[in-house]
């Protein structure tokens, strides 16, 4: 898996760049800013590709997956559980 993070950044090292909120297709930030009728400030920019929060959430998913994977429960604590009539 780390190889192909390495190879895909890679190959698209044109395409991809990399901000403080995530990663985008744009080099800089193509935000509006302005102030509304009230006074506000508004900053309204365009979603990136892939935001770091979902990157993480993204790997602690595939973590307790694979954890599941390889360490299923046993078969003697579901056996301990079950009530016979």
């Amino acid at each position: 898996m780390r190889y192909f993070i390495l190879l895909f950044a890679l190959l698209f090292q044109g395409c991809l760049y990399f901000n403080e909120k995530g990663i985008s297709a744009h080099l800089y930030d193509n935000c509006h800013e302005y102030y509304d009728e009230c006074g506000n400030y508004r900053k309204e920019c365009p979603p990136n590709l892939a935001d770091y929060t979902e990157i993480a959430e993204g790997v602690s998913k595939m973590g307790h997956e694979i954890k599941a994977y390889i360490d299923p429960p046993s078969q003697k604590a579901a056996d301990a559980t079950r009530r016979c009539p």
